[in-house]
């Protein structure tokens, strides 16, 4: 993940606060949400998936959309600590190149890759988003799962985006949606934490023109709240409660405590979750 912004005097930049934020939290978050910074998916109402099942089965469907095997090159934007890359690669055979803005996701997202044996095809890299180092048309797919809310210029990244992809190459991205007004009290600007996690809303019908001027084309649009977001919430929630103890020994009673509070903010923002899927025109 990647972001930037004007720093205000005294007080933290986007930038910073999520940079903190990330190098501080990476693995727990990792550990509430099953392995992967992201979002489960659960097919209806009564599957008892767990949380871990249902984060591999949403990294499941999104390797289905981008359409890659062995022999091409994936670049994963927002890598987190790296279980969906790997499980990409290992499903599929293709090679993949994942990039953050934590040197901590990196580090460890790259021990992951070496204990399950893909280490030769799957890399990890500190790299900004919004100004991508990789030569024009040096991949098959990119994919952005739950990263690009985080980043303060979306365009701009589907532009760098579309850049590297070669013709005929495919996109595909998880977002948080805007979808209804947070109830009163609920606002973000006061936690900067909370603000990286959600990131600045905007609706499933801004993709189109977005993805036209990245020059890319619109494949599928797809509201899937109803299949994430509360059963996700709520499996965090129940981790915090059941778990409480060991997780503060692990990782410490701010971490836990801090965890406590954004997830309950999160449960009343209201907040809705897309998969967005674009070609880049050619071949």
């Amino acid at each position: 993940m990647t972001s930037g912004a004007g720093v205000q005097a005294g007080r933290l930049s986007q930038q910073e606060a999520e940079d903190g934020f990330y190098n501080d939290t990476s693995e727990f978050l990792a550990e509430l949400s099953g392995g992967s910074l992201h979002m489960g998916y659960w097919e209806s109402p009564t599957d008892a998936a767990t949380m871990a099942e249902a984060s591999r089965r949403l990294t499941g469907l999104m390797t289905e959309r981008i359409r890659t095997g062995p022999g091409e090159r994936v670049l994963d934007i927002g890598c987190g600590t790296g279980a969906p890359a790997i499980q990409l690669a290992q499903s599929t055979g293709a090679e993949v190149v994942g990039i953050t803005n934590s040197p901590v996701q990196a580090r460890l997202a790259a021990e992951k890759a070496g204990e399950a044996g893909v280490a030769d095809r799957v890399s990890f890299r500190c790299e900004d988003a919004g100004n991508l180092g990789f030569p024009p048309q040096s991949f098959d797919a990119v994919w952005l799962v739950e990263s690009i809310m985080a980043m303060p210029d979306r365009l701009a990244v589907l532009q760098q985006a579309a850049a590297v992809l070669k013709p005929g190459g495919r996109l595909a991205l998880t977002d948080f949606l805007e979808r209804t007004a947070p109830p009163a009290g609920a606002e973000q600007a006061d936690t900067p934490q909370y603000a990286v996690l959600l990131g600045k809303l905007i609706s499933l019908q801004d993709y189109p023109l977005l993805l036209e001027k990245a020059g890319l084309v619109p494949v599928e649009l797809t509201d899937v709240s109803d299949r994430t977001v509360a059963r996700t919430l709520g499996c965090m929630r129940q981790r915090l409660e059941d778990d409480r103890e060991s997780l503060t020994q692990r990782f410490g009673a701010h971490v836990v405590d801090q965890f406590d509070n954004i997830v309950l903010r999160l449960q009343a923002a209201g907040f809705g979750y897309g998969v967005v899927v674009a070609d880049r025109p050619g071949r």
